[in-house]
């Protein structure tokens, strides 16, 4: 047991020693004083015979001797016999002792001879040799690594303490700490010092510069600390303590901001900017946030980059002028490195070659392999010979090059300097240009002058060609062969060819020569007698034109003489025919002054301007107008304004010599109608002289055929998809009888209470299918095929019911307006579908006007005559029922118009209109006997106006239907007839659950043995669209045997039933599927009570 601690006094004796060592250490600046210190001190304090502190390196080597201290019972270590200096860490304690000591362990010996760790021969022989008798050493641990050792040795045996065990570990981490302070410290001052050096000796400016802010935002800096190239970089001295705004008050603010973002967020920037303060110099700048971050301190590295800036924007700006100068000149660019097969091209270059711009290019595959083959050779031997250091190293070089990716073939001219490494070539730069346009110009002018010699061969006209400076004339050979003169090597001088001139005519032509030659004009004409060899004179026309130098002066005139005697001699012998001519004309005029005066056709002479000049009386029958109000008066005056810009194209036609051979307009007539006219015209003695008649008729029977074909085009799109309609619809209708019914079956016949999601499932399919039901209506309504209910309407109180209906459909920012006319006559329609119609267009209303506005309805009684039902087609005249539905939104532009009644054609978004809307009002209107029109403009809203038929008598009032339970049979037998399996399992099951007795058949002719027969039948449910016999036909056969049965008609489409008046007869029905099973049964329950 270790002896007990201290008491007070000596508790307070050793805290005096501790604070006098930690004092001691404050006052040494080498780490090995501060070892020795702690030696001495501490052997002294607890008077043991030996104390050092020993440092271990990493490879386990410790250092000894340094702070070895001894009060003379034992040597020093440096006096034992492996004293001399470094020594594995290992033999110099013993195994087992550093084992412990790496592990962070205190290692406590009383007595050497005795302790376990002992029975290690090495240990043993350690200890022996140092002449220890009992020993403390405490470790200091860095990192896990063992770094140094306190330890205390007695000569003999000792019972150390826990407070001497506590002192020495204390001693041991006081000094450590002490050599880490002190290195630490040296490593600063080293560290500092290679810093001021660098810092001064640096060629960049350097600065440490304190941000200022106001309200968070920089606005300043302080500099606090710069080095000598700082001035020279910044041309500003003295700067520490100043701040930039000082000195240089115009600096801009990005500078602050700058600096500002380093400061605040610690993020280093990196930037090029030029400050205009400082002489306008550009700086390269690295900024970096130094010290706390609170102090706002930056520090600056920085480079005065001003003339390299220069230099850049020299010669970028170089780099544009060539740029600009090889892209007006159209030259593509190249350099070739022959050492290493590098082949550079600029894009202008790339494309004489056919590639694209950006493309890769090289010598073999880009250069050489787009060469014409018949120049690939010769030019590779020329970009050989530039590169021979013996040669001239120019490249001056002409080929073709066929276009890589366009095939065309191009001459190209190239030009290039090689550059050499002594004899080594490792350049060749240079410039190709597309000569193209030049070869063919060339190739072309060689053709012409080809042409034009063979030409001058084979001409009769004599051309001739005068050097006016040396006056010699070269003649072709037509000068020999038309007028008879040979000439040595077919040229004359200036002044022979002026012999050959008549003598009456030779003063006229030298002075017209002499004109064009020194005047500005360089086209020359005349006429003149040209002696032939013969001694006669021939009749001429000689037509030159003067070429000049650059200067203006003239160096030729080249011409042609060509022979026109003959025609002389024809014009003089026309002359005398005119003469004999002139009293035929006389009279040919007296005829069509006749025929000015008695044509039923108007007949004009008008200024190209159209002013009229004389106009004949036909006019006045055609147009109403008099000879006085119509000369002197612009004939676009009476236009219809659409023709004018029309009437205008053909006036000008005229005016460039054309003749119109027909052009029709319309013309007003002096009672404010108008009238068609179809013009002749042509120019004659300045004027326009032209005959017109009146086509009016023949304009309107081209209308009326015109709106025969659109209504012909529209009955045929409407048969073709009531055609496809009908195809569909009966199967389709009686798949949704089936789901519908099947559907309302499972509600009645599954008990509640139900599973939550079935009763939501069973809904979502009803909804699902009710409005595929609805889509088949508007089809069918589109087509004019669905079953209409037709009867006398009350139109008005048909739309007082809907009131508030329609209100309600309106956005809260719309209202509803409704203007009724004092009797409105009632119509024949089917009130249902009607209100549907009126509905949509509420609807369609609704969603024209997204910011509010106001919807009216509007009914008023009108007669429609011949005239405009012909326009429409099958419409009959006679008194209708306008009922007109208005809307403020946003119109219809005239495109959209012709395509509002198309099926499927919507504006609306997807998703939000099937585009069956109007076409099933359309439909509707149609079918009941009536129409409808839209007026419309973009940005003022629209009318859409419904006219249907006027009934003659009074409607009758609507009897409303109280809701009741779903009515069960009294002993009545139901006969079911449908060829549909589910539907006719659906009807049987809802009829038979009610108590009705119940059969059933497929078809007719399963039906007629059972209507034959003596069993009752109350009511006959059949289809109308059987297989085989129809349900109409069967009805047929029913009554003839059963003259009172009830027939109740199902159908889901049949085009003999679409309007139910003209199909059913006395004691008949008709529910149109899908239907409801209610529905069903309260109509056979009314059926069977009549």
């Amino acid at each position: 047991m270790r002896p007990p601690l201290l008491d007070r006094d000596e508790l307070l004796a050793r805290q005096a020693f501790q604070l006098a060592l930690v004092d001691l250490f404050r006052t040494m600046a080498r780490p090995d004083d501060i070892m020795v210190a702690a030696a001495a001190a501490l052997g002294s304090h607890l008077d043991v015979a030996r104390c050092g502190y020993d440092e271990v390196s990493a490879d386990g080597a410790m250092t000894r001797g340094v702070s070895d201290w001894s009060n003379g019972t034992l040597p020093g270590l440096t006096a034992t016999p492996d004293g001399d200096g470094d020594g594995d860490a290992d033999a110099a304690l013993g195994t087992g002792v550093i084992a412990d000591l790496r592990r962070g362990h205190t290692v406590i010996v009383d007595d050497c001879a005795t302790d376990a760790r002992a029975r290690d021969p090495a240990t043993a022989r350690c200890w022996a040799q140092a002449g220890v008798g009992a020993l403390i050493a405490a470790p200091l641990l860095r990192d896990g690594r063992l770094a140094a050792v306190l330890y205390l040795h007695e000569a003999t045996p000792r019972d150390w303490t826990r407070a001497d065990i506590a002192l020495v570990e204390d001693v041991a981490l006081r000094t450590s700490d002490a050599v880490d302070r002190v290195r630490g410290e040296t490593a600063v001052k080293a560290s500092e010092a290679r810093y001021r050096s660098l810092f001064e000796s640096i060629d960049a400016g350097f600065c440490v510069i304190e941000v200022l802010f106001a309200d968070g935002a920089p606005y300043d800096y302080r500099f606090l600390e710069v080095n000598r190239a700082f001035a020279r970089n910044t041309g500003l001295d003295d700067m520490i303590g100043r701040t930039m705004r000082d000195v240089a008050p115009d600096m801009e603010q990005r500078w602050f901001d700058l600096y500002g973002h380093v400061a605040t967020t610690g993020e280093p920037l990196r930037f090029e900017d030029p400050a205009s303060a400082l002489q306008d110099r550009w700086f390269e700048v690295y900024a970096y946030r130094v010290d706390a971050p609170e102090l706002n301190h930056v520090a600056v590295l920085f480079n005065d980059i001003s003339e390299r800036r220069r230099n850049e924007v020299a010669l970028s700006e170089s780099r544009e002028e060539l740029e600009l100068a090889t892209r007006v000149a159209r030259l593509g660019r190249f350099d070739y490195r022959p050492a290493d097969g590098m082949l550079r091209w600029d894009d202008r270059c790339r494309a004489l070659f056919g590639i694209p711009a950006g493309a890769p290019v090289d010598y073999e595959s880009a250069f050489l392999a787009n060469l014409h083959p018949d120049d690939r050779a010769a030019a590779d031997a020329e970009v050989a010979a530039a590169l021979d250091p013996r040669g001239t190293r120019m490249f001056d070089s002409e080929y073709r090059t066929i276009g890589q990716s366009d095939g065309v073939e191009r001459h190209i001219v190239a030009h290039g300097i090689a550059f050499f490494d002594g004899d080594s070539p490792i350049r060749l730069v240079g410039t190709v240009v597309d000569m193209s346009d030049d070869r063919r110009a060339q190739a072309a002018l060689r053709e012409t002058s080809e042409r034009l010699r063979l030409a001058s061969r084979a001409t009769n006209d004599a051309i001739w060609d005068w050097d006016l400076r040396s006056n010699s004339v070269l003649w072709n050979e037509a000068l020999t062969r038309a007028y008879g003169h040979v000439l040595p090597d077919a040229k004359s001088t200036g002044d022979w060819w002026l012999d050959q001139v008549h003598p009456e005519d030779r003063a006229r032509i030298h002075a017209s020569i002499d004109a064009v030659i020194y005047g500005q004009d360089s086209d020359w004409t005349d006429e003149y007698r040209f002696a032939c060899a013969d001694g006669r004179y021939a009749d001429v026309l000689d037509r030159g034109y003067v070429i000049r130098d650059e200067d203006g002066a003239p160096t030729r005139m080249i011409g042609a003489i060509l022979d026109q005697s003959t025609r002389k001699a024809a014009e003089r012998q026309l002359r005398a025919i005119n003469e004999g001519l002139a009293e035929a004309v006389e009279v040919s005029t007296a005829d069509r002054d006749r025929l000015w005066e008695l044509s039923s056709d108007i007949m004009l002479r008008a200024e190209f301007d159209g002013t009229i000049v004389a106009a004949n009386p036909a006019w006045t029958d055609m147009l109403g107008w008099s000879m006085d109000e119509i000369v002197g008066r612009p004939l676009f005056s009476l236009l219809h304004p659409d023709d004018v810009a029309h009437a205008g194209l053909a006036a000008a036609g005229i005016a460039r010599g054309e003749e119109v051979a027909r052009i029709d307009n319309r013309y007003a007539h002096k009672d404010g109608s108008y009238r068609w006219i179809s013009w002749a015209a042509r120019p004659g003695d300045g004027l326009i002289n032209a005959v017109g008649r009146d086509v009016t008729a023949d304009k309107e029977r081209e209308a009326q055929l015109a709106r025969a074909e659109d209504a012909l085009r529209q009955a045929q799109k409407m048969e073709a998809v009531g055609q496809l309609t009908g195809g569909i619809a009966h199967d389709f209708n009686n798949m949704l009888t089936g789901i519908l019914g099947g559907l309302d079956m499972v509600r009645r016949n599954v008990p509640e209470p139900r599973p939550d999601k079935v009763d939501r499932y069973l809904e979502a399919a009803t909804v699902s299918a009710q409005r595929a039901a609805g889509l088949t209506q508007r089809l069918l309504a589109f087509s004019r095929r669905q079953s209409l209910d037709v009867k006398a309407t009350d139109v008005d109180r048909l739309i007082a019911d809907m009131e508030d209906l329609l209100a309600r459909t309106l956005a809260e920012n719309a209202r509803l307006e409704i203007r009724r006319q004092d009797a409105t006559w009632p119509v024949t329609t089917d009130a249902n579908q009607l209100e549907s119609a009126l509905l949509n267009l509420a609807i369609n209303a609704r969603d024209a006007m997204p910011e509010g506005g106001r919807l009216t309805i509007e009914t008023e009684n009108t007669h429609l005559d011949a005239h405009y039902t012909e326009a429409i087609g099958d419409l009959a005249p006679g008194d209708y029922v306008a009922i007109g539905v208005s809307d403020t939104g946003t119109g219809m532009s005239k495109a959209v118009i012709e395509k509002a009644f198309d099926p499927f054609f919507t504006t609306k978004p997807i998703g939000q209109g099937t585009g069956l809307g109007l076409s099933m009002i359309y439909g509707f209107a149609r079918q009941s006997g009536g129409h409808v029109r839209i007026y419309s403009e973009e940005g003022k809203g629209t009318t859409v106006k419904l006219y249907l038929p006027r009934f003659h008598g009074t409607a009758a009032a609507s009897v409303p239907t109280a809701d009741r339970d779903l009515p069960r049979a009294d002993g009545e037998c139901v006969l079911v007839v449908e060829d549909d399996v589910a539907v006719r399992m659906l009807i049987v099951d809802i009829l038979g659950s009610l108590g009705y007795g119940v059969m059933e058949a497929g078809d007719a002719h399963a039906a007629i043995p059972i209507l034959e027969s003596e069993r009752r039948i109350d009511l006959l449910v059949s289809d109308v669209g059987l297989p085989g016999m129809d349900g109409r036909q069967l009805a047929e056969v029913a009554r003839r045997h059963r003259p009172d049965l009830r027939i109740l008609f199902v159908t889901g489409y049949a085009e003999k039933a679409a309007v139910r008046g003209e199909f059913l007869g006395a004691g008949m029905e008709m529910i149109t599927k899908p239907f409801a099973l209610d529905m069903l049964a309260e109509r056979i329950r009314e059926m069977v009570a009549r």
